[in-house]
């Protein structure tokens, strides 16, 4: 649990229970960090118990990973991990099952429910519905009575166009057809969490007891809404550790209070701080880029490269943003070569529309492309789901699971549905299958795709926890970064942060461009790449030979390997790379060992990696000879 840490990293696993906050730069190993803590407190303290923590993310994907990564640490039991809405959902629906209450139902199509809402009031069906959700939700999530919107909103700098008395009226009226339609939405979940929690004394003491140790990452995305929740959970008791960066709080848009964690200090009297300084992830001169962006904002960043040299950060800029398109299409074709994959790099912009222009000329310059891509598995869970319900009884269930086991299925939804089912069976939670799944939402990650060898394009905050070895940054232009929404002060501060971790996503390799013209009028770059641009300047760019060359021919072992490596994934709902790296798979396919403690010597996997999954890898390796 603590091999491989750096000191810094090392505080920040092994300091005793009590409040803690970890303030992690980019790239510092801020998930290595948390999830070793959780592991190492298990299993050092005799007073921690596993069933007894809970672990708060802001994505099912995190949580997901949190959980992957305890189990390679060794960590046998499961601890709770989710989303503050599915970890409401899951308390409130156990204590209406406890209860013998309606099963709490999460409304379908929100918006249709919104329009509705504002079509029973004359003065209310010319509002925007859009505008309204998003004003309501930003009031709840900020706490801020909908009596007092108008003079919060305006101090926030936000344009909803639209008065404390109709958001009033149109919250009422929307919440009557919530009641009438036996549903809730999201911010409903927290609320009526935090509600419950102070005012039902013998549920809120059966959920304090169950989440004794608490844990939250990326504290910088904190709402004033989601801080009561965790706040009611903990009552007042010190086992609270919270990660995250306000260098990288980029969501006030959507009611996030940096001040939260900027103010643990004033909010955990004898809070214990631990800086993770080192970023393993960027280079000197990605790192250097970034703090610029920072520093030209009155913001500091005291991160410390660690990786080795990358290539200069350059600025382009281009005639027109028609221009920035096509040469951005031939940037990344120059930047990723014929040897790497596409999914190396990435292209992030400030908004989508920005990303579904250069996507065009992406394709037709034959580049393949992942535009926030999620697949929808709702139509393969729903199937999975019914052959499980469909089995009648504990022995019937267990013969199912052993069917789908057996079958080797590179469904990984069903195989996950089958390997949910069988914790089912373990935990023996004396209720039925459907009821189990629908109190505890084990499925509530499977939206990912497998978008296959393309480059990604994101916007700034979709890119958000995301690295790629390149990134092509576009648009850098007065008006977009910072974007004319940014009014105020706090708002131009974030604009700035959500500049840095764009930046910051890039491990090797960083471009920045801006046109001279954007949508017929004219542009200039923005002020916070100005400390960039002074310093690397790139005005022209050698396109690559078109069409790109053919890839070098790969061994058809090593290609059977990484096969196998990618269904594994699929399977285990993991990145490839977490499996094992490519260097391993060339070295398993060049030397072709037939025992595990020969595969172990030649690949990065561990003793109980290489026990787990090595029997299989060299199942692979041998149908391939």
């Amino acid at each position: 649990m603590l091999s491989g840490l750096d000191a810094d990293q090392r505080e920040a696993v092994t300091v005793p229970g009590g409040p803690l906050a970890i303030i992690a730069a980019p790239g510092s190993g801020k998930t290595t960090v948390l999830t070793r803590r959780i592991a190492h407190r298990v299993a050092t303290d005799p007073d921690v118990h596993a069933q007894h923590v809970l672990a708060l993310t802001f994505t099912s994907q995190a949580a997901t990973e949190l959980q992957r990564r305890l189990r390679r640490v060794g960590l046998r039991d499961r601890v709770e991990a989710g989303t503050f809405h599915a970890i409401a959902l899951r308390l409130l629906r156990q204590r209406a099952a406890d209860n013998g209450l309606p099963r709490v139902a999460l409304a379908g199509d929100r918006m249709r429910l919104l329009n509705e809402a504002l079509k029973t009031t004359a003065t209310l069906a010319s509002l925007d519905p859009f505008v309204v959700a998003s004003e309501i939700d930003w009031s709840r999530a900020r706490r801020v009575p909908y009596a007092e919107y108008s003079v919060a909103a305006k101090r926030a700098g936000r344009r909803g166009n639209i008065s404390s008395a109709q958001l009033s009226a149109a919250a009422a009226a929307y919440a009557t057809v919530k009641r009438r339609r036996g549903v809730v939405d999201f911010d409903d979940l927290l609320e009526q969490c935090v509600h419950l929690l102070e005012t039902d004394r013998l549920w809120a003491a059966g959920v304090r007891w169950r989440y004794r140790h608490l844990f939250v990452d990326e504290g910088q995305d904190l709402n004033p809404l989601q801080h009561a929740m965790l706040e009611a959970i903990r009552d007042d008791r010190p086992d609270l550790c919270i990660v995250g960066d306000p260098r990288q709080a980029i969501f006030g848009f959507n009611g996030a209070d940096p001040a939260i964690m900027n103010g643990v200090e004033r909010l955990y009297p004898g809070v214990t701080i631990v800086r993770l300084r080192r970023n393993y992830r960027c280079s000197p001169q990605v790192i250097v880029a970034a703090r610029t962006v920072l520093e030209h904002a009155d913001q500091t960043d005291d991160s410390v490269a660690v990786a080795a040299d990358g290539g200069a950060v350059r600025v382009v800029d281009f005639a027109s943003d028609d221009d920035e398109n096509v040469g951005v299409a031939q940037l990344v074709r120059e930047v990723v070569g014929v040897h790497q994959p596409w999914r190396s790099c990435a292209v992030l912009a400030r908004t989508i529309v920005q990303l579904r222009a250069v996507g065009e000329s992406l394709t037709l310059a034959g580049v393949p492309i992942n535009l926030n891509g999620h697949a929808d598995n709702g139509r393969a869970l729903g199937g999975a789901l019914r052959e499980a319900y469909a089995q009648r009884g504990p022995d019937e269930l267990g013969a199912w699971i052993e069917r789908v086991t057996a079958e080797g299925s590179t469904d990984s939804v069903r195989a996950r549905v089958a390997e949910a089912a069988d914790r089912y069976l373990t935990l023996a939670p004396g209720m039925p299958f459907r009821a189990w799944v629908e109190v505890h939402s084990p499925f509530d990650d499977l939206d990912e795709p497998d978008p296959g060898d393309a480059v990604d394009l994101l916007t700034f905050h979709g890119a958000k926890g995301r690295e790629w070895q390149r990134v092509v940054v576009i648009g850098a232009e007065h008006g977009l970064v910072p974007h004319t929404s940014a009014v105020t002060p706090a708002q131009r501060d974030e604009e700035a942060r959500l500049l840095y971790v764009a930046c910051t996503r890039a491990r090797e390799e960083l471009i920045v461009t801006w046109a001279a013209r954007r949508n017929e009028r004219t542009s200039k770059p923005s002020a916070l790449i100005a400390a960039i641009a002074d310093a690397h300047v790139d005005d022209a760019i050698i396109p690559p030979p078109n069409p790109r060359p053919p890839r070098p021919t790969i061994d058809p072992v090593y290609a059977a390997l990484i096969d196998w490596r990618r269904v594994a994934a699929r399977v285990a709902q993991v990145d490839p790379a977490t499996i094992c790296s490519d260097e391993s798979l060339r070295a398993v396919a060049q030397a072709r060992p037939s025992t595990i403690e020969a595969l172990t010597a030649l690949t990065d996997l561990g003793p109980l990696a290489a026990a787990r999954i090595g029997p299989k890898m060299l199942a692979a390796l041998n149908r391939a000879l």
